[in-house]
């Protein structure tokens, strides 16, 4: 059923850090992903505004679990144990600002640099894939550390402009299929960068396509709709100031649609609600009409809120009015 309103969802999220079935094979199939897990939940409660419903001593122990996620080369694994990762290391920076807890900045910022590469690319880890996700985590995490210096601005830009593909919108990596998470990922490194010099009607014109009649939007072309690109899209056109390009009011009630009547939301209608798609619903959501829902504002370009990031003085410059 089609639901009008925003369905309560902090009780699904507060029982997240229950759901701990250590004989279920779906436990250890996650393990690898607790910091982004992490991230996810702790932002998606940020933005209902309701922090403040975490108690301090589980604030304590996330934090204290979260700097063990660290490793000796400074940067994060998605658990305890795990290797070093430029996402994860993004996702763990991202979560220590929510819980207000400090980490080894600058072992991670170094790691984060060191990432790099001569063509201005970013690789993942230490065995070298490229991609423009990690182009993005590398910006957003040095700017919020206040560490661009590390980096050559200039060469990151160059690389994400070479993903742009002849429909306009972007790949992960240079001749690669244009894809709607990588718009998120190319814009928000380019506007990171101070550097959006592209045909953004073009870019704007192919997201615009992506709105099925559903009013949700795709990844790419004949698929099928799914919640996360509100949030991978939608973002791009706030960063790039073409939100009118698409049917918001359209977008707006397809999330609400992918409510569970219990809590969370689901990727589709009617479909199991997971705690990625409910944060990237709620985050868009913020960005559609977060006053009519009372939603904390989510800032477009780190995806944080914004009364987080106005006292970070790396991003507060970039945050959008």
């Amino acid at each position: 059923m089609f639901q009008q309103q925003l369905v309560n969802h902090l009780p699904y999220l507060m029982a997240l850090d229950k759901s701990k079935d250590l004989e279920s094979i779906g436990y250890y199939l996650s393990e690898h992903l607790k910091v982004a897990g992490g991230y996810w939940t702790i932002n998606a409660i940020a933005c209902l505004n309701k922090l403040d419903e975490i108690s301090q001593e589980k604030k304590q122990q996330l934090s204290k679990w979260l700097k063990e996620c660290q490793n000796q080369d400074g940067g994060f694994g998605g658990n305890t144990n795990h290797d070093s990762h430029i996402t994860n290391t993004h996702y763990a920076i991202l979560l220590s600002f929510l819980l207000g807890c400090e980490l080894d900045y600058a072992a991670a910022a170094k790691y984060v640099a060191a990432r790099q590469r001569q063509d201005g690319s970013f690789e993942g880890d230490q065995w070298g894939e490229v991609d423009a996700r990690f182009s993005y985590c590398g910006l957003s995490s040095l700017t919020l550390l206040n560490k661009r210096d590390l980096i050559d601005i200039k060469k990151a830009a160059s690389y994400i402009k070479k993903c742009r593909n002849f429909d306009g919108s972007f790949g992960g990596i240079p001749d690669a299929e244009s894809h709607g998470a990588y718009v998120f990922c190319c814009v928000g490194t380019l506007y990171l960068c101070e550097d959006l010099t592209f045909n953004i009607d073009e870019l704007s014109m192919w997201i615009h396509e992506r709105q099925t009649s559903k009013g949700g939007l795709n990844g790419r072309p004949e698929k099928l709709a799914d919640v996360c690109y509100s949030w991978w899209m939608y973002s791009a056109l706030c960063l790039l100031k073409r939100e009118q390009w698409i049917n918001q009011q359209a977008l707006e009630n397809y999330i609400l649609e992918c409510q569970d009547n219990v809590g969370g939301i689901a990727d589709r209608p009617n479909n199991q609600p997971d705690v990625f798609h409910t944060f990237f619903g709620l985050a868009a959501l913020s960005l559609l009409n977060g006053d009519k829902y009372q939603l904390n504002p989510i800032d477009p370009a780190f995806a944080l809120p914004k009364s987080i990031l106005i006292n970070i003085p790396g991003a507060s410059r970039f945050i959008q009015s």
